[in-house]
């Protein structure tokens, strides 16, 4: 008699719990998760090759397949996103496996130096590469991470870890610390290959991804995790022209002209991914409370001095989006189209701001998923025009674009 007493209003009590603890309805992590369902269909509907069991990459604007090419940076970023989509939709983490299990057995090699990612695979054939390069390098390392993240699933680790010390045994540079942009198989690192992108791209494509989740060999990642990024802090930014440098010396002086002018352009993109990274060392605790400080101190900085640069923004304004590359040596604006990609990384650091730019994120929120989102055919441009009108010449999906940059951003949102 006394449980039937009590039993309703237990339920009634853990009903209501369980309630309060869910997102409420409307709120942002609701419309996220249906725009990430969204982008993902675009390729479940149209790249999805069942004989293969996996997707196609090049994927035009309306869908239609333009070759049998396989990419991996395009196929990793993939496995990321449905990995991630799967605690929305279960059966996205079967469509990962599937996809991983291709990856694992048609797009890496191995020789003497250790496992690598192929460029692609077209008709299960590749060609032996003679170089590698940094970029796809290690994001061939981007969806099997999340994957493991996700599933915890052993058997991800030999390869996980075989590519990751290939990666680092070609790419690290031993005499002057960090990581060489390109790699000449047989030989050892490209001469004047190094760029902000060696440093930053291998920590936010896999690295710290995998630190997080591989948790009994996190001693594999830290050091050159802390290696880049007190190299990042110490050269990427330039207090001269308030831009990231871009390209450098072999010593990693930064790259001049004859002239004594920066021999780069730069993108915004590059200043809010730069500062994003340096504000997610809030949980790195392999390093020093000082050191942290100081690194999110800077990333803080970039983002005030970046969102002050007004001639980027349409109007003047960041919510109406904002130009694709600058000249950081007159700052003239090179290209006023509007880049996906830019506007996902600025809203990533928008967010780990810390409060101050809450209103200025949502807002560019809902640019970004206005203007970039195609409500016709499905998927997201990669560009548009300074007018925020579609280019949809661009291929919505190619060797680096799947799903990767946004569900990387609604991630972030939802659970950094």
């Amino acid at each position: 008699m006394k449980s039937f007493k009590y039993g309703p209003l237990l339920l009634l009590t853990i009903l209501l719990f369980n309630c309060q603890q869910q997102p409420q309805e409307g709120s942002n992590y609701f419309r996220l998760n249906d725009q990430m369902l969204e982008l993902i269909s675009f390729f479940e509907k149209n790249a999805w090759d069942e004989s293969k069991s996996t997707y196609l990459s090049e994927i035009d604007n309306e869908g239609k397949a333009m070759s049998d090419k396989i990419f991996t940076v395009a196929s990793s970023r993939l496995i990321y996103g449905l990995s991630y989509a799967s605690q929305s939709k279960s059966d996205y983490l079967m469509k990962a496996k599937k996809v991983a299990n291709f990856q694992k057995e048609y797009l890496i090699g191995e020789d003497d130096q250790g496992a690598f990612s192929y460029s692609f695979v077209e008709n299960k054939k590749v060609e032996s590469p003679t170089h590698l390069d940094v970029w796809q390098q290690a994001y061939g390392l981007c969806g099997l991470s999340e994957l493991y993240r996700q599933t915890k699933d052993a058997t991800l680790l030999p390869t996980i870890h075989q590519l990751h010390n290939g990666f680092i045994g070609r790419f690290k540079d031993e005499e002057a610390k960090g990581l060489w942009g390109n790699f000449k198989i047989g030989e050892g690192g490209v001469t004047n290959s190094k760029s902000l992108q060696s440093l930053m791209y291998p920590l936010t494509a896999y690295m710290i991804n995998l630190w997080e989740a591989d948790k009994e060999n996190k001693h594999l990642y830290e050091h050159q995790i802390a290696e880049n990024v007190e190299m990042l802090y110490n050269i990427a930014w330039n207090k001269e022209t308030q831009w990231v440098n871009v390209k450098f010396n072999d010593d990693w002086s930064v790259k001049k002209t004859s002239e004594g002018k920066y021999d780069f352009t730069v993108t915004p993109g590059h200043n809010f991914q730069l500062s994003a990274l340096l504000l997610r060392t809030s949980k790195f605790d392999f390093l020093s409370k000082e050191k942290k400080q100081k690194y999110q101190s800077l990333g803080r900085k970039i983002l005030d001095i970046t969102l002050e640069k007004n001639y980027l923004f349409d109007d003047g304004n960041i919510i109406n989006g904002f130009y694709s590359e600058v000249d950081p040596n007159t700052n003239e604006v090179l290209d006023t189209r509007k880049t996906w990609w830019q506007h996902a990384e600025a809203i990533i650091a928008l967010s780990l701001y810390g409060g101050k730019y809450d209103q200025q994120q949502e807002l560019l929120e809902d640019y970004f998923f206005t203007t970039f989102f195609d409500k016709q055919n499905g998927g997201e441009y990669f560009y548009v025009t300074e007018n925020n009108t579609p280019i949809t010449e661009e291929l919505k999906g190619s060797i680096g674009k799947s799903t990767y940059h946004t569900i990387e951003m609604i991630r972030i949102l939802n659970d950094f």
